[in-house]
């Protein structure tokens, strides 16, 4: 699968596409870290940086700018 699949895949799933959250700032979806047991979390890149959100936090915590 290739990374273009892959985001399809996660935002079958309901990860969405944009996200605000860590203090504010505007995420793109970028990837897939994989977890034991099968499981994974989401990859968004912030401005700086990226940082691993699980879509339980993702409803919690941050607002969805495009799903």
């Amino acid at each position: 699968m290739n990374r273009n699949e892959i985001i399809e895949k996660m935002r079958k799933d309901g990860y969405p596409h944009k996200i605000v959250g860590n203090g504010g700032y505007e995420a793109t979806l970028s990837g897939i870290q994989p977890l034991s047991g099968g499981d994974y979390m989401a990859i968004y890149r912030y401005p700086g940086g990226e940082c691993c959100h699980c879509l339980e936090e993702i409803k919690a915590c941050f607002t969805v700018v495009e799903q």
